[in-house]
C-alpha cells in the first residue's frame, strides 16, 4: 500500500495501547492519516475534536457500525479487546466488502496478548519454552484452545483469503505511565493492567504478593516502545515496503524478561519505603486473595516467554529494559495513591 493519505479506523483509542497508537498517529509533522475512532464516551469524543479526530459513538457490540466504518478504511487498528471475536469478524466483513467493491487491499493491525503463549505454572516453576515471532511453524502449532487464539486464527485466515493483509502485534507485560496531550486531556488511560493489579492488591493487604512462589517468567516492554512498534509497522505499510503478514505477520513486543518474584519484591520495597508495608518480602496470595483481587485467576503466575526477532528485523528499536521496568514501580505506586478517592 503506497498512498498519500490513508483512512484509518482505530478501535480502543482511549485505552492504554490504543491511546499510545493514536498519539503516534497524531504526532506526524505532515498529516498522513484521516483518523476515525469508535468511542463509548461522548465527553471524550468531544475532547478529541481539537485533535482533528472523527469520533463515532458506539461500542464493540455495534457490529453494523464497525463493519461500515471498516469498509471505508485503508488501515484498521484493533487495540480494544483481544477476545472480542464478533467485533473482529465485523471488521473483516467490512474490509472484505471494500475489497469486493473496489479491489483495494486493506490492512488490519490486530492487537493480541502474550498470554496466548502462556502455560499454567501458577508461579511454581519457570519454563525453557521460548517463542520466536520469526518461527512460523512454531507459532502455527499453538493450541487453538489458548487464550485469544480463535481471534488470531480468524485474522490469519482472512489474510489467506487475499482481501486484507494482517499483522498481529503481541505486547508482553507492558509498563510505564503514559504521558502526552491525550493523557493531559483526560482522553487516554495512563496505566497498564498487570503491575497495577499487583500494586492494588499489595496496598490493600499491606504487603506485596505473588502467585505461588513467583518463579514464572514473562517478558516486559515499555508503553512507548509498544507504540513505536505500531509506528514501524504502519510506516512499512504506507510506504509499500514488503513485510511479513498473515502467518508470517506476528510481531512480538519485548525487551527483557523478569520473574514474578522480582516484580513482587520491587513492589514490596516501594510499599515499605512509602510506609505502606512493614516488610519488603512478598508472600504468596491465598486462594481467598486470588478470588478477591484476580477473580480466582492464577494467570499472573503463568510463563510466557518470547523473542521479538521479526519486530527488530523491520526496524523496531526498543529502548527501555527490565531494569527500567523495576525502577518504574515506585512512581507507579505514587501515581496510584494520588488517584485514590
Amino acid at each position: 500500500m503506497s498512498i498519500d493519505k490513508a483512512n484509518v479506523l482505530l478501535l480502543g483509542a482511549t485505552g492504554y495501547i490504543g491511546g499510545g497508537v493514536l498519539a503516534r498517529l497524531l504526532s506526524n509533522s505532515k498529516p498522513l492519516f484521516n483518523i476515525t475512532v469508535l468511542l463509548r464516551d461522548a465527553v471524550k469524543a468531544d475532547k478529541l475534536k481539537p485533535f482533528g479526530v472523527k469520533a463515532v459513538l458506539g461500542n464493540l457490540d455495534d457490529l453494523e457500525t464497525i463493519e461500515t466504518l471498516a469498509s471505508q478504511a485503508d488501515i484498521v487498528f484493533e487495540c480494544a479487546d483481544a477476545d472480542h471475536i464478533k467485533s473482529t469478524k465485523a471488521v473483516l466483513e467490512g474490509l472484505n466488502k471494500r475489497y469486493q467493491e473496489t479491489g483495494k487491499l486493506s490492512t488490519l493491525i490486530h492487537t493480541e496478548q502474550a498470554s496466548v503463549l502462556a502455560d499454567n505454572a501458577a508461579g511454581m516453576h519457570p519454563t525453557d519454552t521460548v517463542y520466536n515471532d520469526n518461527d512460523v511453524e512454531q507459532l502455527a502449532k499453538l493450541d487453538p484452545r489458548q487464550p485469544h487464539r480463535d481471534v488470531d486464527l480468524a485474522v490469519i485466515a482472512a489474510d489467506a483469503e487475499g482481501y486484507v493483509k494482517t499483522y498481529i502485534v503481541l505486547p508482553s507485560t507492558i509498563y510505564g505511565l503514559a504521558t502526552g496531550p491525550l493523557v493531559d486531556a483526560g482522553i487516554m488511560n495512563a496505566q497498564s493492567q498487570q503491575i497495577p493489579a499487583l500494586i492494588t492488591a499489595g496496598i490493600d493487604r499491606g504487603r506485596a504478593g505473588m502467585v505461588g512462589e513467583g518463579k514464572n517468567i514473562w517478558p516486559n516492554v515499555h508503553i512507548d516502545d509498544v507504540a513505536h512498534l505500531y509506528e514501524v509497522l504502519w510506516n512499512g505499510v504506507v510506504s509499500g515496503k514488503e513485510i511479513g503478514h498473515g502467518e508470517e505477520g506476528y510481531y512480538f513486543a519485548e525487551n527483557g524478561e523478569h520473574k514474578l518474584f522480582d516484580v513482587a519484591k520491587a513492589i514490596g520495597a516501594a510499599l515499605k519505603d512509602l510506609g505502606l508495608a512493614d516488610t519488603d518480602e512478598p508472600t504468596t496470595f491465598t486462594k481467598e486473595e486470588l478470588d478477591k483481587y484476580f477473580d480466582g485467576s492464577e494467570s499472573l503466575g503463568s510463563n510466557s516467554r518470547c523473542r521479538a526477532e521479526r519486530s527488530r528485523a523491520i526496524g523496531w528499536k526498543p529502548e527501555k529494559t527490565t531494569e527500567d521496568m523495576l525502577r518504574s514501580i515506585k512512581p507507579e505506586i505514587q501515581y496510584m495513591l494520588t488517584r485514590v478517592p
